[in-house]
């Protein structure tokens, strides 16, 4: 059992613990301390999120999406193919990403986070990005 940080970031997000007395920066499953904040949908319905799925903002833009933590807490809504989905569940689908992430790096089950917030967001800002990690 394990607490991580998570920085949602509009372009990258990370996911850190604090391990032996020291901040880590956990690597995804590429290996990379960065995550793109970008998700897409396959075309069986799968959501991927980070690299794989900003190569898709060129070559299937209409199943993927991008900077959409600017929009936390309001009504817009993103139309992956089939899929409708607010910034909230797509913040949530990066949130798990990186909690899977840092289960596999860590080998355990992660059951708490803390999730970082600009200073510039509103109440309702927060609780959407508080939402997202539920």
């Amino acid at each position: 059992m394990a607490i991580i940080g998570i920085d949602l970031g509009t372009t990258n997000s990370l996911v850190s613990c604090f391990i032996n007395g020291k901040c880590v920066i956990i690597p995804n499953a590429l290996g990379e301390k960065l995550t793109p904040s970008v998700v897409s949908v396959l075309e069986n319905g799968e959501f991927i999120v980070g690299k794989a799925a900003k190569e898709r903002l060129v070559t299937n833009p209409m199943y993927t999406a991008a900077a959409f933590k600017r929009y936390m807490g309001t009504d817009k809504k993103y139309y992956l193919g089939e899929h409708v989905l607010t910034p909230t569940d797509l913040s949530s689908i990066v949130i798990k990403s990186l909690k899977a992430d840092a289960e596999s790096y860590l080998n355990t089950e992660i059951t708490e986070a803390v999730i970082s917030v600009p200073a510039y967001f509103n109440d309702k800002q927060r609780r959407a990005t508080k939402q997202a990690g539920e």
